[in-house]
């Protein structure tokens, strides 16, 4: 009976849109934000990809979202270098 919201916002990501996309009137009045990474979050395969996530180890005993951070950051404190963090534009 109606278009899903999820689908049209990756449908959105597929043609390349980006930032506050509105594919359906359910969305009017609310802020979106189409990411082009959306498209492939629905296609990865989730065991081809966790292999290479290199603190996979780090995070199987992990329960809580904040278990999960502090795994990450556990694994980041050890690299020589990493990326300084920055916030997600929209």
């Amino acid at each position: 009976m109606h278009a899903s919201i999820v689908n049209t916002q990756v449908a959105a990501a597929l043609r390349g849109e980006f930032g506050d996309v509105h594919s359906t009137g359910r969305t009017a009045g609310t802020e979106l934000f189409v990411n082009p990474l959306m498209a492939m979050y629905f296609t990865a395969d989730l065991d081809g990809l966790a292999r290479h996530v290199h603190y996979l180890d780090g995070l199987e005993r992990t329960r809580t979202p904040m278990e999960v951070a502090l795994a990450i950051e556990a694994y980041r404190e050890g690299l020589d270098r990493t990326r300084a963090r920055r916030a997600i534009p929209h």
